[in-house]
């Protein structure tokens, strides 16, 4: 079913006017209350979680929802356990991507369901269309329309599968904004403190929205980056990249790891590799030690003596700032993280 043109032009002016708004959620109360206008329906809402901490980061309703209603977190005490699928009178899946709750069941099933479900009975839901907003690492996000007297429909479907492609880089663009409130109240705070830390802000299409002057002289002198865009090897990694994750360059004894931070933020630390005033012998001699191998297991191996194996390993040591075997390995495997 094709959309009207009013609703397509309402569309259109709902998502170029969310694009204007500067707000930390993607969506504002303001907002919902345009979008229950434009789909018909009583209530519109917006949820963001953390599976990994099993919280609710955002959760954001329109003016016909009391807040007082309903106390955070919005979700059953048992929902972060619950497998999705096989919980079907859920109406919010974590497995979700898009879905009507009238194509599982019809409106007598429905009907029963609001009447004995606590959270149904109070809202007198019959109806909810949801969609995912986002899925980055842990965190999910939706939106959902939730109807007390009318099923939704096909125009309804189309209408909201319509704006569902325009709702993720609202979200990217409240991250953005977040993090850079965050980073700049960082470095007012700290001062001098934090303006030799490399951290950078970027979009999604791989624009640097902020960085740190340190921040720019890595990205220039490992990347030769001036053009206000992550390096191409950075970018496509930062796309796939999920906080906590590591990126590694190395060059002349030296060694540049990039953190994914957070969400489109970036940590850059450089520093001297353990190894660089190892000689080719002193290297391969600690790779076998890592691998197990006995001093006299190894001088078999390389074809020399107990002796000359442990001078290597006696030179190497003050190299890496350790005093055994042990050490050695663990400087160097910490090194290369």
């Amino acid at each position: 079913m094709a959309l009207g043109t009013r609703d397509l032009k309402g569309a259109l002016a709902f998502v170029t006017d969310a694009h204007d708004v500067d707000a930390s959620e993607p969506l504002t109360t303001e907002l919902l209350d345009r979008l229950t206008e434009l789909v018909g329906c009583e209530y519109a809402s917006y949820e963001e979680h953390d599976w990994s901490r099993r919280t609710v980061l955002a959760y954001v309703h329109c003016s016909n929802e009391d807040p007082l209603a309903v106390t955070p977190p919005y979700v059953p005490e048992d929902f972060w356990s619950l497998p999705g699928e096989e919980h079907p009178r859920m109406l919010l899946r974590p497995s979700a991507e898009f879905e009507v709750f009238s194509d599982r069941f019809d409106r007598r099933e429905r009907e029963r369901m609001r009447d004995e479900a606590e959270f149904n009975a109070k809202w007198l839901i019959v109806d909810r269309i949801l969609f995912r907003v986002v899925e980055a690492g842990t965190r999910t996000a939706w939106l959902h329309f939730d109807s007390q007297r009318r099923d939704f429909g096909e125009r309804d479907r189309e209408l909201a599968l319509t704006l569902r492609p325009h709702v993720e880089p609202l979200w990217r663009k409240a991250v953005a904004r977040r993090q850079r409130a965050d980073l700049l109240a960082a470095l007012e705070r700290n001062g001098d403190v934090d303006a030799t830390r490399a951290i950078v802000l970027y979009k999604a299409d791989g624009r640097i929205d902020h960085a740190t002057n340190e921040a720019h002289r890595l990205l220039a002198g490992w990347f030769a980056s001036r053009n206000g865009r992550l390096p191409p090897e950075l970018d496509e990694w930062a796309a796939k990249a999920r906080p906590g994750d590591r990126y590694t360059e190395r060059r002349s004894g030296s060694v540049l790891t990039v953190e994914a931070a957070g969400d489109f933020m970036l940590t850059l630390n450089e520093h001297c590799s353990a190894d660089a005033e190892l000689t080719p012998r002193e290297r391969e001699v600690l790779r076998l030690v890592a691998q197990g191998l006995t001093n006299a297991e190894i001088a078999r191996k390389l074809w020399v003596t107990q002796s000359t194996v442990a001078k290597h390993l006696e030179h190497a040591y003050p190299k890496l700032g350790v005093h055994s075997r042990t050490a050695a390995v663990a400087r160097l495997a910490k090194s290369a993280d």
